[in-house]
């Protein structure tokens, strides 16, 4: 499911993510500075790194 919501906090979805891959991000840092997913309470970082290592 490519819409699914990855940060509840930020409302970023997987769409967001990718789209934030496409720009030049590599690393979950390079996403979290790109969509602000993961700043608030941190409690995604894992599915962070589980969309991006779909996406890569």
């Amino acid at each position: 499911m490519s819409d699914r919501i990855i940060c509840d906090c930020m409302g970023t979805s997987f769409e967001d993510i990718k789209k934030a891959v496409e720009a030049g991000a590599k690393t979950v840092d390079d996403i979290k500075e790109a969509t602000e997913a993961g700043t608030i309470c941190c409690g995604c970082d894992a599915e962070i790194e589980e969309a991006l290592n779909e996406i890569l």
